[in-house]
């Protein structure tokens, strides 16, 4: 019998099938320019020392994991500074996807346009270009390949939030498009050439809207979502769409464990991770804020 099923196994991966597959996603959202731990008694969470640490330890142990941020990495008031740090910190735990957030404009758009042109941040905006500068060129959407699945990545923004940047800085030439005209035709482009597994979208448009996306795109299996800094220990399910965020400054960092079969999401759990004082200074980390 032992001998049988391994005969009948060595011909299942043969063909091509794997019979189970565990994805692992973590997620962060509305850092907020926050760099590093503040050890502060009250609340001792938070920095991107604690952040690339755990990172780093988690990836050694399950390595089939994406890393994702829904937006507003930078600081509300501009603090340039800081904020190019924040960059550097994001461009070196080499994140999966990163969506552009309004706050990633406090700085000005040649601020944000300068780092795009200089990292290897992976940045995806699929509502959303800059009208008067044909070099702003960040991908509508991202295909990645990992544990035999291709997962499909799109981010969106919403057009309201610009107003405080534009009092400051004037017309920032942005063209925000429709998000659910822009995530439709981003999908539909995707699926002509590839085979898509699992649809993910990067919302910086708050929880209330990120609500009523499934209504009308019931191809997006997971929204991991911003802007609002809400918290969920456990992901909200609307239209069998999975719904998440993690809150604000880096305090927590999110994760879901997705189950497959045959290449079909079949079921999912979700937690935050504090990032608190048990965790390990990264010392590269460290050199990079204090510098």
């Amino acid at each position: 019998m032992i001998k049988l099923l391994k005969v009948l196994l060595i011909i299942v991966c043969s063909m091509g099938f794997t019979l189970s597959q565990e994805l692992h996603i973590l997620y962060t959202q509305n850092t907020n320019g926050v760099l590093q731990n503040c050890h502060c008694p009250a609340n001792p969470l938070g920095g991107m020392e604690k952040r690339a640490a755990f990172v780093a330890q988690w990836r050694s142990e399950y390595p089939n994991t994406l890393l994702f941020d829904s937006g507003d990495l930078l600081s509300f008031n501009s603090d340039i500074v800081s904020d190019a740090k924040i960059l550097r910190a994001v461009d070196a735990l080499n994140y999966s996807a990163v969506n552009i957030g309004d706050q990633e404009f406090s700085n000005g758009i040649q601020f944000l346009q300068s780092n795009i042109n200089t990292s290897e941040i992976p940045w995806v905006a699929s509502n959303l270009r800059i009208t008067n500068n044909s070099s702003f060129n960040v991908p509508t959407l991202r295909i990645i390949n990992v544990a035999e699945l291709n997962v499909l990545v799109m981010g969106v923004i919403d057009s309201e939030s610009f107003q405080f940047f534009h009092r400051i800085y004037g017309d920032l030439n942005l063209d925000v498009s429709d998000p659910i005209k822009a995530v439709q035709e981003a999908y539909n482009n995707a699926i002509i050439s590839s085979r898509i597994d699992l649809v993910i979208l990067l919302s910086n448009l708050g929880y209330d809207e990120d609500l009523h996306i499934p209504l009308d795109l019931d191809f997006i299996d997971i929204i991991i979502g911003g802007h609002t800094q809400n918290q969920f220990e456990i992901p909200v399910v609307a239209e069998n769409t999975i719904i998440t965020q993690c809150g604000k400054n880096g305090e927590y960092l999110g994760h879901l464990e997705l189950q497959f079969e045959k290449r079909k999401l079949i079921a999912h759990s979700g937690e935050l991770i504090p990032m608190d004082l048990s965790i390990k200074d990264d010392e590269a980390m460290l050199k990079l804020i204090s510098e």
